[in-house]
């Protein structure tokens, strides 16, 4: 069907421009909200910048649609796309003046799945890997791992066959859903949203270890959800066909999975590699412009290269990210380096912002009937399922980092009584228990660092808060059985829940579990790595190959590979040389040293470049 093209009036182009002047309004009017949000650490404490940012969202949505009749539109817009689907070429007919600004108002007000996963989305999860601790995440990627592959599957059917109890028993009235309809609830339901869990953690400095398990494990996580809902997805469609071929259907699941699970992680590594060889080569540092906005592309073109050979761009953006800051970053000048991570940081922000922004709008925006047993269970059962997901796994990783131990103590005092043993020919009772505890198993020093304890335990468990990711997947909840609209209206009201109240207890949380808080990262990682240096055999293949292939040599001045052992990425010989030019400048501050011309400074740089090949030959 071909729409016909019609261009737009006057009037229309007016109120569209009002409309976009509204919607960046009103993001600035939340942006100096959040400036006196966090000037007062009391409100601060209960409420988190993004509840702050849904309770605007949510505010301005309930307004419209009672004093705009926002449901007349949205009727008029859903009854056009019945007729567009239907053939009817000439659906302008269905609309008066205001189609155009309806339409916008009607996005602005639906949060569109696809500006959430290929606009908004990306860049978070690019400055989640860029701002990473990468040796932290490495450390614990064993525990992070089993949190995001086997604990998302064992969360998601947990909740689902928990609904499935309740529905069995009668507890959810009228409303009946399929069981495949519940396990694919379940696999939505399943993937977290951190950002408000993330933002207390981060402002409490809390300690490395627990940010960085819980940080990771939300960035896997929902790769892991959007696989198992598509997979779940396909089946009920089936199902409802009639043309369910369960073993064909988890066969093309565990490939798919497969193929996600190494393929993804490759893409964003190799990408970041190419990008990386190509900055080496073209030398950009003289055009600064050029060199910030290739590098800043890196936040969309991985991303979309991901889904367009059907993989997860969620785990490529992510990988990508975090070798950027490896590979990459050392290539750039110094100014760009600084002026990328600003940005960076920046842009994420926004999208975050704009993400609960959104989802407060479409709060009213989706008026439907509310099916509220099932939303109560369906919270409950995802707070079980999340349980039964965090504790089992923490409890058994555990276990595996523990070896057998010989206490050197009970071993002398064996050895001392090996004789008497031998000639009485038997073994007392005090004896035989003491040898019997030479065979415990206890954690070793090397690992104490990367056990969970019990209160980590809770945190994970607390912070595995349902947000933007489960409400967009529900948005393409597959509506076979006509459940769509409950399916939506039930995530939406969990998700608010989530962020408005599990979000505002992070903090009291924090405090009841005394949790270690007001840690400094930088130092903490320096005493950190004094005491363990990063060794294996992908790490002395790094320094000894990758580093050779992708980093300026020494001709540019720029750092040959790091040595053996640790040496943090990002402190680069070529950032070091600038570090050095702007320590010289930065000696006096007085006005006669700010009278330095551009020769003298210029005198400097020679200086110091000599003074670094001299160190290096």
């Amino acid at each position: 069907t071909v729409i016909p093209k019609r261009r737009l009036s006057k009037m229309e182009e007016h109120k569209i421009s009002v409309l976009f002047l509204a919607i960046v309004s009103l993001l600035a009017t939340v942006l100096v909200f959040a400036k006196g949000l966090h000037d007062r650490p009391k409100l601060n404490s209960f409420l988190s910048e993004p509840g702050m940012v849904l309770l605007v969202g949510i505010a301005v949505s309930l307004v419209v649609s009672f004093f705009a009749g926002f449901n007349d539109f949205v009727d008029a817009n859903e009854a056009a796309a019945a007729a567009a689907d239907a053939g009817d070429d000439n659906i302008f007919k269905m609309y008066d003046e205001n189609e155009a600004g309806e339409s916008i108002l009607k996005l602005m007000f639906s949060f569109p799945k696809e500006v959430f996963f290929f606009g908004f989305l990306p860049p978070i999860l690019f400055n989640s890997g860029y701002e990473l601790q990468r040796e932290m995440f490495f450390r614990h990627i064993k525990a992070i791992g089993a949190f995001a592959v086997i604990g998302t599957v064992i969360s998601g059917f947990s909740t689902g066959f928990i609904l499935y109890g309740v529905r069995e028993a009668g507890w959810l009235g009228d409303f009946e859903p399929a069981t495949l309809e519940l396990l694919t609830f379940g696999a939505l339901i399943a993937a977290t949203d951190t950002v408000s869990v993330l933002g207390v953690l981060k402002s409490k400095q809390v300690d490395p270890h627990l940010f960085n398990l819980v940080f990771g494990e939300s960035a896997l996580n929902d790769a892991v959800a959007l696989v198992l809902f598509n997979s779940l997805s396909k089946v009920l469609v089936e199902d409802a066909n009639n043309n369910l071929n369960l073993a064909y259907e988890a066969k093309m699941f565990a490939i798919e999975f497969s193929v996600i699970a190494v393929g993804s992680p490759a893409l964003g590594i190799i990408f970041s590699f190419f990008t990386a060889i190509i900055f080496k080569k073209m030398d950009l540092r003289k055009h600064a412009a050029i060199e910030l906005c290739l590098y800043i592309l890196l936040m969309y073109v991985p991303y979309m290269l991901a889904e367009v050979f059907h993989l997860s761009g969620i785990v490529t953006i992510f990988f990508c990210g975090m070798s950027a800051r490896r590979y990459i970053e050392p290539n750039l000048s110094f100014a760009t380096a600084k002026s990328a991570e600003a940005v960076f940081h920046a842009i994420a922000y926004l999208s975050e912002t704009c993400i609960f922004l959104c989802l407060g709008l479409s709060c009213f925006g989706y008026i439907e009937r509310f099916q509220w047993r099932f939303i109560a269970f369906g919270f409950v059962a995802s707070l079980i399922g999340r349980a039964l997901s965090i504790y089992p796994i923490s409890f058994f990783y555990n276990c595996s980092l523990k070896e057998r131990v010989t206490d050197s103590l009970l071993a002398l005092d064996d050895d001392a009584s090996l004789g008497s043993i031998q000639s009485s020919g038997s073994m007392s009772s005090s004896q035989h228990s003491a040898r019997k505890r030479q065979k415990t198993r206890s954690t070793p020093k090397r690992r104490k660092d990367r056990k969970i304890p019990p209160r980590f335990m809770h945190v994970l468990w607390f912070a595995g808060l349902r947000g933007a990711v489960a409400y967009a997947c529900a948005k393409n909840f597959p509506n076979v059985y006509g459940h769509e609209n409950d399916m939506v209206t039930s995530t939406m009201v969990i998700v608010l829940i989530n962020v408005l109240v599990m979000g505002g207890f992070t903090d009291a949380l924090l405090n009841c579990l005394q949790i270690r808080m007001g840690v400094d990262e930088k130092e903490y990682m320096k005493t950190w790595h004094k005491q363990r240096k990063l060794k294996g055999t992908f790490h002395r293949f790094e320094n000894e190959y990758i580093y050779e292939v992708v980093v300026r040599d020494v001709e540019n001045d720029v750092p040959v590979k790091p040595k053996l052992g640790y040496q943090n990425p990002t402190e680069t010989i070529d950032t070091m040389y600038h570090l050095q030019i702007m320590e010289l400048a930065k000696i006096d501050t007085t006005d006669s040293q700010s009278e330095i011309n551009s020769e003298a400074m210029q005198g400097m740089v020679v200086e110091t470049k000599s003074e670094t090949k001299s160190e290096r030959s």
